[in-house]
């Protein structure tokens, strides 16, 4: 039975398998495993992330009760990455950990270059950087383009934050080479990767601050908002090395605040500091029940 993996909370978004008519009918497939994927796939597409994690644990229970290695993987895939996208990395990596064991089990031992990826994204969101960069390099070297392409920004993320200068100009390099009609995603990594690499060399910062905003755009059009707030945050870096800290005071706040939406409290923390006292309330903030003591009424 042939499953997808989902690589939409990624940014990756694939096309679908269409269904042609008058062609010999498909032999049976198990409707409940698809159903559970496919309704994984919906939850994604609205941010409905713990939903998403719900149907993709029950794809996989019903892959395993298939002995279906090719689902287990991609349900093992699709709900690593979304317990990714909830900020639950400890979670990603337990899963991933459980999946290969579970394909090994299955004959399965040629590495998984798809797990390998979002094993970089947890370990990268956990700090271990050394770790990362290795699951990442491996990923880049996929043959999915879609996962070698996301391996190859994982790797510039890790370097640009570690002071890897040269690393992040082969990764910039990298995308410098993708051209013709990419997808939105891919232009968007290209755009902030450029960003990322100006910043580092001492290129221009006011280059590095236009590329990181047409990134940010684009991110906000495919409703990809921790991406955008990161890209809103690198712009920001651009305005402070451009001379401008009153814009990069701005870019911080906003950054900050989508970050801290989309559950990014470490970033979103990070850059309220930097955006000092540009940061301002959210107007949509639930207010704060109202002081029993404040009443203006005196005890007796």
């Amino acid at each position: 039975m042939m499953m997808k993996k989902d690589y939409a909370a990624l940014g990756l978004a694939l096309a679908l398998a269409a269904c042609g008519g008058a062609q010999k009918p498909a032999p049976p497939t198990d409707s409940t495993l698809s159903q559970d994927m496919d309704t994984g796939r919906d939850a994604v597409g609205l941010d409905r992330l713990a939903v998403a994690e719900q149907q993709y644990r029950a794809a996989g229970e019903r892959a395993v009760a298939r002995d279906d290695v090719t689902a287990i993987g991609d349900a093992g895939y699709n709900l690593a990455t979304v317990q990714l996208d909830e900020n639950k990395p400890q979670d990603a990596l337990a899963t991933i950990t459980s999946t290969r064991a579970a394909l090994a089990l299955r004959g399965q031992t040629t590495d998984d270059t798809g797990l390998d990826l979002v094993q970089a994204g947890a370990l990268h969101r956990l700090g271990r950087e050394a770790e990362a960069a290795k699951q990442a390099a491996l990923a880049a070297g996929a043959q999915d383009p879609d996962i070698a392409e996301k391996g190859q920004f994982i790797r510039g993320l890790i370097a640009d934050e570690s002071g890897d200068s040269a690393t992040l100009a082969s990764v910039a390099a990298y995308f410098e080479t993708l051209t013709g009609k990419l997808p939105d995603s891919w232009g968007a990594d290209a755009r902030e990767m450029a960003a990322r690499n100006l910043l580092a060399t001492g290129g221009s910062a006011q280059t590095a601050w236009q590329d990181a905003l047409q990134a940010a755009t684009i991110r906000q059009t495919q409703v990809h908002y921790r991406d955008m707030a990161r890209a809103l945050g690198v712009a920001a870096r651009a305005a402070t090395k451009a001379g401008n800290a009153q814009a990069a005071a701005q870019l911080y706040a906003r950054a900050s605040q989508s970050a801290r939406q989309a559950g990014d409290t470490t970033a979103a923390d990070q850059w309220a500091r930097l955006a000092g006292t540009a940061s301002v309330a959210d107007p949509f903030a639930i207010p704060a029940a109202p002081s029993a003591t404040g009443t203006g009424k005196s005890a007796k």
